[in-house]
C-alpha cells in the first residue's frame, strides 16, 4: 500500500481554491521488486517552504534500502509523483508545480521576473526549472532533469504565467481538473502502466482552436524526449490515466483530505477516499465528572502543582486564591487573580495587581510586569511567558514576556489583526513548538476557534503562519490545556472538547452544571482533568486501562 507524504500545515484552507498539503507519492516497479517514497526531513516555517526531503529506495527482493537527500528538490510548496521504470536502476520525479524561492512571497507565487521580451532571462528562471527529474537508485545522484524550457516551444512563451502557484505551461487532463480536486496533481499527466513514460500536454499555442495543448512523451528510462511521431504499439508504455479513484474528492473537507490512500500502483490499483477514524487506542478515556466544591462567583484557572501535589483556582469576583489537597479538601489560600504553573514549577499570574512569578509556601512573590491585564498565560521551558488580554484595548492583544529579565513585546494586537480579536486562553504544544491561542472575536463570531501559533527561536511567534487559517473551529471557546500526547482540550460551553494533534475533534466531555471557563491537568498521576465553570470545580478522572 502507498505511503503518501503530505504535509498538514494548520493554516492550509480547507476548501476548493485554497492550498493543498504538500507531497510527494512513491511508486512501486510494475514487477513488485522495487520501491521508493519521500519524506520531509524539516518544515519550513510556513506552508509554502522551504522544506527538506529524503527519498527511501527499497529492493524488496533483496531486502536492502537506501535513503539519500532529494537532490534538486529542497524547495516548498509541492505536489510531486515518483516512478520507477523497469530495471530499477533509476526513478524518477515529476513536479508540475513552482518550487520554493528566495523572493517567493508567502501567500502566492509571485516573482521578481524580467519582462517577457527578454525572453532568454525568462526562460532561465528558477521558478521554471526541475520540472522532471531522473535519479540514480543507486546513490540518489541526478542522471538528467528537465525544465519547463525542454518542453517548450518560443511560441508557447506567450501562454506561460507563474502566479498563484498555478502551472500555466500546462494542460490538465478533463475531467479530472486541478479545479475540482485537492490532489490536483493528478491532473496533469499520464503514465504507462510500467511506468516507463510519462505524458502530458504543454500550453497550446495560439493558432490551436480546440485549446488541447501539444502532447509531450519522456521516457523515463533514459531521459529521451520521444519524437511526435513516434509510434507505442506496446500496451504496458501507453499512457494511461492515473489515480482510479473518484475525480474530486467527496464534500472536499479536511476529514475526506487527509483520509485520502493511495496507492503504490495508481494505474492498476485505485486509491481511497475516507474519513480517516481515529485509533480506540488513542482517545483519552475519562469517568462522568465530579463535583469537588460549588458555590463560589466566578472561578477561573485552574493550576496544578506537581511537587506539592495541590490544585490552586481563583475566583475572580471576589479576589482569592484557594487551594484543593487530597482531592477533596478546599480552603482559601490568599489574595490573587489568575495564574498557571510553568515547568519550572513556579505559579505565574496576577497578584496585587503585578504579573508575578511565586513559590508556593513563600511570602515574597517576585513581580515580572505591572498592571498586565492578564486573561490567561502559559509559560514555556524557556521562560518565555504568552499571557492574553481580552479587552485592554477593546480587542485584545497578545504578549511575550520574558521572564529573565522582564522585557514585554506584542506579539499580536486584536486593533490591528481583524481576525484576532479577543485572544482568550493560551496554551503549549509538549514540545514546544506551537502556541494554541483562543480567539473569543466577541464581535464577529466567524473568526472564534483555536488557533496555531509556530514558535520562533528568540521566543516570538509567526502570526503570519498561525492566522492565515483557524487551526480548530469552534464557537464561544475559552479556556485550553494540551495534554502529553499532545490532544488539545478547550471549554466550549456546557462540554470540554478534545482534539487530536492533528486539528480533528475526537470526542467530548460533558460539564455537569454551568459553561466551562478554564482547564489544566493533575492529580497524583497527571492525568485529572479539573475544569472550572462561574460556580464550580468539577475532576474528570481517567478511566482504568482495561
Amino acid at each position: 500500500m502507498r505511503t503518501l507524504i503530505a504535509l498538514l500545515i494548520s493554516a492550509a484552507p480547507l476548501c476548493a481554491g485554497g492550498s493543498a498539503p504538500n507531497y510527494i507519492d512513491g511508486c512501486q516497479s510494475a514487477d513488485g521488486r522495487y520501491t521508493v517514497t519521500a519524506a520531509q526531513t524539516a518544515t519550513g516555517s510556513t506552508h509554502n517552504g522551504p522544506h527538506k526531503w529524503a527519498f527511501t529506495w527499497k529492493d524488496n527482493t533483496k531486502g536492502e534500502t537506501r535513503t539519500f537527500e532529494a537532490k534538486g528538490l529542497q524547495g516548498g510548496q509541492i505536489y510531486a509523483h515518483l516512478f520507477v521504470p523497469p530495471g530499477g536502476e533509476t526513478f524518477a520525479l515529476w513536479n508540475n508545480v513552482v518550487l520554493w524561492t528566495e523572493d517567493k512571497s508567502n501567500d502566492h507565487a509571485s516573482h521578481t521576473l524580467p519582462p517577457k521580451v527578454d525572453t532568454d532571462a525568462w526562460r532561465k528562471q528558477s521558478v521554471f526549472s526541475r520540472r522532471l527529474i531522473i535519479y540514480s537508485s543507486k546513490d540518489g545522484s541526478i542522471v538528467k532533469e528537465f525544465a519547463v524550457a525542454d518542453f517548450l516551444a518560443p511560441e508557447e512563451w506567450d501562454n506561460v504565467l507563474p502566479v498563484f502557484n498555478r502551472v500555466h505551461w500546462i494542460v490538465d487532463y478533463a475531467p479530472l481538473s486541478y479545479r475540482s480536486s485537492l490532489r490536483s496533481g493528478y491532473a496533469f499527466y499520464r503514465i504507462s502502466p510500467d511506468y516507463s513514460i510519462l505524458e502530458f500536454r504543454v500550453v497550446p499555442v495560439k493558432t490551436d482552436k480546440d485549446k488541447s495543448g501539444r502532447p509531450v512523451r519522456v521516457n523515463l528510462a533514459d531521459g529521451r524526449i520521444l519524437a511526435v511521431d513516434e509510434k507505442l504499439t506496446d500496451e504496458a508504455k501507453i499512457p494511461v490515466r492515473p489515480f482510479l479513484g473518484p475525480d474530486k474528492i467527496p464534500n472536499n473537507d479536511v476529514a475526506v483530505r487527509d483520509g485520502y490512500t493511495p496507492s503504490l500502483d495508481p494505474v492498476r490499483k485505485e486509491g481511497k477516499f475516507t474519513v480517516a477514524p481515529v485509533p480506540a487506542a488513542s482517545i483519552p478515556q475519562f469517568q462522568p465528572a465530579k463535583l469537588i466544591k460549588d458555590g463560589f462567583a466566578k472561578l477561573d484557572t485552574p493550576a496544578w502543582f506537581p511537587e506539592q501535589k495541590i490544585l490552586i483556582f481563583t475566583d475572580l469576583d471576589t479576589g482569592k486564591l484557594y487551594k484543593l489537597t487530597d482531592g477533596k479538601d478546599v480552603a482559601e489560600l490568599g489574595s490573587g487573580g489568575r495564574g498557571k504553573v510553568g515547568p519550572d514549577g513556579l505559579w505565574y499570574g496576577v497578584v496585587a495587581e503585578s504579573l508575578v512569578s511565586w513559590k508556593l509556601g513563600t511570602d515574597k512573590p517576585i513581580q515580572l510586569a505591572a498592571n498586565p491585564q492578564m486573561n490567561d498565560i502559559a509559560v514555556s521551558s524557556k521562560k518565555f511567558a504568552y499571557f492574553t488580554t481580552l479587552k485592554d484595548p477593546e480587542k485584545g492583544r497578545l504578549t511575550i514576556l520574558d521572564t529573565r529579565d522582564g522585557k514585554t513585546r506584542i506579539a499580536f494586537d486584536g486593533e490591528e489583526e481583524p481576525t484576532l480579536v479577543n485572544p482568550n486562553g493560551v496554551a503549549l504544544a509538549p514540545d514546544g513548538k506551537h502556541l494554541y491561542v483562543v480567539i473569543s472575536s466577541y464581535k464577529d463570531k466567524k473568526h472564534t476557534g483555536i488557533y496555531r501559533f509556530p514558535i520562533l527561536d528568540d521566543g516570538g511567534l509567526n502570526v503570519a503562519a498561525g492566522k492565515k487559517a483557524k487551526w480548530y473551529n469552534a464557537t464561544a471557546p475559552d479556556g485550553i490545556a494540551v495534554d502529553p500526547a499532545g490532544n488539545v482540550f478547550v471549554t466550549v460551553g456546557v462540554v470540554v472538547v478534545i482534539v487530536n494533534p492533528d486539528g480533528k475533534k475526537i470526542t467530548e466531555l460533558k460539564i455537569p452544571k454551568g459553561s466551562g471557563t478554564n482547564l489544566c491537568f493533575g492529580g497524583a498521576d497527571g492525568k485529572t482533568l479539573y475544569v472550572t465553570t462561574n460556580n464550580a470545580l468539577y475532576a474528570f478522572e481517567p478511566k482504568a486501562a482495561e
